[in-house]
């Protein structure tokens, strides 16, 4: 069965596997968990991004996909570039579930056993607390092979310890 946590910290600080990125649908590293992935890391995955959007022939990514790419200079063996948010940055419990669910399918096959996870769209993409738990409650419920461990990281205090007390994630 997988393990679930939830950690307040800089989720780039966070040891694992595979890492779940918040994406928009262009795939620019312009803000949030991708904004601090560029200034880390360098300008390697934003090259990889804009690629992979020219070889399938679009300009954007719909919600509810994910686009994974390789380490680009960080400690992780694959990073999920996850869209849970529309071009205005509006989200529902379906985009965000179904970004999850296809990032951590793609790190499982990129044999990721342990994955950190951004809470996406609670960032710039303005979903309330409630909402990210509704959405993320049946993902906890469902066991992915070959994944140990998600932890889902938060600079958000309030939102860590309301994940927590909700959906029985262990706090690390």
């Amino acid at each position: 069965m997988t393990r679930w946590c939830v950690s307040n910290a800089d989720i780039l600080d966070t040891k694992a596997d595979g890492l779940i990125c918040s994406a928009n649908p262009n795939l620019n590293l312009s803000g949030g968990v991708g904004g601090a992935f560029l200034l880390r890391y360098g300008t390697e995955m934003q090259a990889f991004l804009h690629g992979q959007l020219r070889s399938m022939g679009r300009r954007f990514i719909e919600p509810g996909n994910a686009v994974t790419a390789p380490s680009c200079g960080s400690p992780y063996k694959a990073i999920a570039h996850a869209v849970a948010i529309d071009a205005f940055y509006d989200t529902n419990c379906d985009f965000i579930r179904s970004a999850y669910e296809n990032a951590i399918g793609q790190l499982a096959a990129a044999s990721c056993r342990t994955i950190a996870a951004a809470c996406l769209a609670c960032g710039y993409g303005r979903c309330s607390i409630d909402s990210f738990i509704e959405s993320i409650e049946p993902l906890i419920a469902n066991t992915y092979p070959n994944v140990d461990t998600i932890t889902l990281v938060t600079t958000n205090a309030e939102l860590a310890d309301a994940i927590a007390a909700s959906t029985g994630a262990t706090k690390s």
